[in-house]
């Protein structure tokens, strides 16, 4: 997938490997776009973190993240996280995604709305989390976007204190805002009022 702004260069830093592996006391780990190829990995993940969110069966996708995603005219880009485990069939494992696209705030101008942001549990606190926030900053950087926007769920506290203390503003609080969803039945009734 052609995704705005990946075809960043790497930068030595402290534990950063040429190949690209950042080494941790655990295991190793690399953020990458995804391929169509990755499909069934990105909706495990979005599965498992619709779990973690208490919705498991808000999940009606199948094969819409291919068709969506990786034609002539994605919807969605998306990045993933992959670790080496010897214990894997294939030695990889994808423990982290971020889903994001872009879209206009005639307020602010071109955004990077970060649709879903997911690192397994067990992988937490090796850096995979603000690797993908690094990442998502240099694409809307470097496609001129003007923010960053995304939903953190009300009782997730630890996300909300993660995000504020890297800057985040809670528009909510900040602004007042109130998000609304008009389901697909909805749609069809006002769809086809005269």
């Amino acid at each position: 997938m052609n995704q705005p702004g990946t075809n960043l260069p790497i930068r030595k830093q402290p534990g950063l490997k040429q190949s690209g592996m950042i080494q941790s006391d655990m295991n190793s780990f690399r953020v990458r776009p995804a391929e169509a190829r990755d499909c069934p990995e990105i909706l495990r993940l979005i599965k498992e973190l619709a779990a973690c969110e208490n919705m498991p069966d808000a999940v009606k996708l199948t094969t819409d993240l291919l068709r969506d995603g990786f034609g002539d005219n994605p919807l969605f880009y998306c990045l993933i996280a992959e670790v080496h485990n010897q214990h894997k069939p294939l030695g990889i494992v994808t423990v982290g995604l971020a889903m994001y696209y872009f879209t206009y705030d005639p307020w602010i101008g071109k955004l990077l709305y970060l649709e879903d942001f997911y690192v397994i549990q067990a992988y937490r606190s090796l850096g995979i989390g603000a690797e993908m926030l690094k990442r998502l900053s240099q694409i809307a950087i470097r496609s001129q976007c003007n923010c960053m926007h995304f939903l953190v769920v009300i009782w997730n506290q630890a996300s909300i204190d993660y995000y504020t203390r890297r800057g985040a503003l809670d528009l909510s609080s900040e602004e007042g805002w109130h998000l609304f969803r008009f389901d697909r039945e909805e749609l069809m009734d006002m769809a086809g009022e005269e």
